[in-house]
């Protein structure tokens, strides 16, 4: 049986949101770390793009923010064979030959939000993501089947992301839930190092 040709697309065939994605997969090098992350980093990539956020449609679901429209998207892209899914996202050799054309036609502030974003996110635990994600977006925690898991460890969650140097000492005492003076004292008890200006 003689395999149908796949059409090969054009960056101006994409919609915004199959061009984030190819952004995201393909920035840095380095494959998504699952849909999770997916999912989590392109809430905060839309949500800095005026119109987007909308658009989106990210609501409160399972793991914190979910949006159906990303699944789709994301969906469509593999069908297209130009991404990968095995755990881990990546693009396909078609979807890295797009990926670099859109590269050219992206802003660079776009490409820096992308990348900073995706390396703030990617290498977190699950558990550290979504407590990075539910406490600075309580909102998006109404439909959690984890979010008292997430409770019970933040104190230690936000010691660990401020540890890996992902967020500042006042935003780890937001995330822990404690005001910053007591958040301080627990970190000289477990003989960490505290700025001198924070």
């Amino acid at each position: 049986m003689v395999e149908k040709k796949r059409k090969v697309l054009s960056p101006n065939e994409l919609n915004p949101f199959q061009a984030l994605l190819l952004l995201l997969v393909g920035i840095d090098n380095k494959p998504v770390k699952g849909r999770t992350w997916l999912q989590k980093e392109m809430f905060l990539i839309v949500n800095n793009i005026e119109g987007l956020g909308e658009l989106s449609q990210y609501e409160p679901h399972h793991y914190g923010p979910y949006s159906e429209l990303i699944e789709v998207q994301l969906e469509n892209l593999k069908s297209y064979g130009l991404i990968s899914e095995n755990k881990e996202i990546t693009l396909t050799r078609e979807g890295k030959l797009l990926f670099q054309e859109l590269l050219k036609m992206s802003p660079p502030e776009l490409l820096e939000l992308i990348s900073e974003i995706k390396k703030d996110l990617n290498d977190l635990s699950q558990d550290e993501l979504l407590a990075y994600i539910y406490f600075t977006f309580p909102e998006m925690t109404k439909e959690s089947r984890v979010v008292d898991k997430i409770r019970k460890k933040r104190v230690n969650l936000a010691i660990s992301l401020y540890k890996k140097g992902k967020i500042s000492l006042s935003k780890a005492a937001e995330i822990a839930g404690k005001p910053l003076p007591e958040f301080m004292r627990l970190l000289r008890q477990r003989k960490m190092k505290i700025p001198l200006s924070y």
